[in-house]
């Protein structure tokens, strides 16, 4: 665990170019005189102290220095004046290090010099100390100081009865050129998620107080999915809630934690919401996450584990939520877990494939075949410029496939998702500063699409696989692609607004693609068919700013769909993307 902080002699060149260790050719200044140590300006402790701190380790790479690593930095130099204080380290750099994650301080101490390593030992002193209650790690978890490194020795404030330790074999390593490997010439701060996203009391005077979901440890092996499985949609049910969880608090899923346990969260989905209890060889499920406090992704898969495809893409703070193809466990199970950091996620049933005898696995015209959602391209598009992508995976041919699109870049915008060559009006994707993930229900042509960048900026696209629709014959399609706008409504509170769908006769459900504008208020809007309204979301307000989704919508002997939204001043365009017979 130890090696996870400590700089190789390798990167100390690199080191010195990004600004993390001080060029030092001047010659030595004359050791200050020592005075009384400076501490920071002390605040009022809250009346209730931050949650213990867990251990979250390096999961990702964007050295993106964030928030509350920039605030340590600060709240140094305001104390102790000016200092080479560095954050981010490249990702091609071999160490395996939060200042990858942006959320690593090293502060350079000149420990030969008395009065600056007694300063640093005055902060360091102060950051573990106990609180006024005996609280262990009173300031390490008011700050979302996870550990730290230095003089020879490391200090974790998720496990504080080891005290301070060894650096491996730095006791022993009493040469200079092992000043930075021992973390002699720095001291070295790793922040935990919240922390590094200025979320903790120091920072904003609220104590975090994250609840984790109950892990209960069930097995399950995923199913193998057949092309011959009909789409069964059901009205959407929320099978799963954890911002709701007793008492009016919530849980959240967290990341793996380094003692090897991957802290996926099971969910039954067999036998609820409207899926039957067997026969059941996938779902459709729309999943959402709330109050994430780190970059990263979270993944669904039908066994247990964090090894499933990447179905959202978190933001710090954000909400986010995409539609996805899971495999069902022989269990009636799918896993959910976050890559880093932790989100509260909530889980609704959009519909089932039916599992059907391998003798009857094949392709029929017109056929959903359904895949575990997967990574079949990752891109990075100019500002206004557009790429062609095979969709891996599919067959050539397919005329349609429903993709789950994740996007990152630095400037507003969308990308736009048309067949190679098309001129028609595409399904589009929002972009923008923080990462974001919706579903599209494409058209294709030669296994592939195209992807245009409307922003001024690059964008980063990660395309997500989660199945193909084969050609049918004549009218007589599972499931077909259409391409008809049903109009642009406003959304407010107690508003219910009715679409003609404009399907066939025989059409079972239909296929919407929902992109939704806030005016200052964030929320969300419901889509369903006819008869009561579901509980949950289909589509977030995002205030200010565009989103879009897809969602499958059952239908009834009127063949409309309903809009129902809960921010004031919004807009829900709709168009029709999809038809299941």
């Amino acid at each position: 665990m130890v090696k996870r902080c400590i700089l190789p002699l390798l990167s100390v060149l690199a080191l010195l170019l990004t600004g993390l260790v001080p060029a030092a050719a001047a010659p030595t200044p004359a050791p200050s005189p020592v005075t009384s140590p400076v501490l920071p300006a002390e605040r009022p402790y809250p009346a209730v102290l931050d949650a213990p701190i867990e251990y979250e380790g390096m999961t990702t790479c964007d050295p993106t220095p964030r928030p509350g690593a920039l605030a340590l930095r600060q709240l140094l130099l305001d104390t102790y004046g000016e200092a080479v204080i560095g954050i981010s380290r490249a990702c091609d750099q071999d160490t395996i290090s939060e200042h990858k994650e942006g959320r690593a301080v090293d502060w350079m101490v000149n420990w030969k010099d008395p009065a600056e390593k007694a300063q640093a030992q005055a902060f360091v002193d102060w950051v573990t100390a106990k609180g006024p209650d005996g609280a262990p790690a009173a300031n390490a978890r008011r700050l979302g100081i996870m550990y730290i490194g230095w003089g020879d020795e490391m200090w974790r404030a998720y496990d504080t009865g080891r005290g301070w330790t060894e650096l491996k074999g730095c006791y022993s390593k009493q040469d200079s050129g092992s000043d930075t490997y021992c973390h002699r010439d720095h001291v070295h701060f790793s922040m935990t998620w919240d922390g590094a996203a200025g979320r903790t009391s120091y920072w904003d005077t609220t104590p975090i107080q994250d609840t984790p979901c109950p892990i209960v440890k069930t097995s399950g092996s995923a199913r193998t999915l057949t092309a011959a499985a009909a789409f069964v949609p059901v009205k959407p049910a929320r099978v799963f809630n954890s911002t709701t969880k007793g008492g009016g608090f919530g849980c959240y899923v967290q990341q793996r934690r380094w003692s090897g346990d991957d802290r996926s969260l099971s969910i039954q989905v067999a036998g609820k919401g409207g899926v039957p209890k067997t026969g059941v060889q996938a779902v459709a499920v729309r999943v959402t996450a709330y109050s994430s406090n780190a970059p990263g992704f979270l993944t669904a898969s039908g066994s247990p584990g964090a090894n499933g495809p990447q179905v959202v893409q978190l933001g710090m703070d954000g909400t986010s939520s995409a539609t996805a193809i899971v495999p069902v466990s022989d269990t009636g199970r799918i896993w959910l877990a976050t890559i880093a950091g932790h989100a509260q996620v909530a889980v609704d049933v959009l519909g089932y494939f039916a599992r059907t005898p391998a003798a009857a696995a094949t392709t029929k015209a017109g056929s959903w075949q359904p895949v575990a959602t997967k990574a079949v391209a990752s891109v990075d598009i100019g500002p206004g410029a557009s790429q062609t992508v095979k969709l891996d995976g599919a067959p050539a041919g397919v005329a349609g496939a429903l993709l789950t699109l994740n996007t990152s870049g630095s400037a507003g915008g969308h990308i736009r998702v048309t067949p190679p060559g098309a001129t028609t009006k595409a399904d589009a994707v929002d972009v923008g500063s923080s990462p974001r993930s919706a579903t599209v229900f494409a058209a294709t042509s030669d296994g592939g699409i195209t992807l245009a960048n409307t922003s001024t900026a690059s964008a980063k696209v990660t395309v997500m696989l989660s199945g193909w629709i084969t050609k049918p014959t004549a009218g007589n399609a599972r499931l077909a692609p259409a391409g008809t706008d049903l109009g642009t409504v406003k959304t407010g509170p107690g508003v219910v607004r009715v679409l003609s769908a404009k399907v066939p006769a025989t059409a079972r459900a239909a296929v919407v693609s929902v992109t939704t504008k806030g005016g200052k208020n964030a929320g969300g809007i419901t889509v369903w068919g006819a008869g009561e309204q579901p509980a949950g979301r289909s589509v977030d307000v995002r205030a200010g700013r565009a989103n879009s989704d897809l969602v499958i919508v059952p239908l009834s002997d009127d063949k409309s769909v309903r809009i129902a939204g809960d921010a004031k001043g919004g807009t829900a365009s709709v168009r029709l993307v999809g038809v299941v017979r």
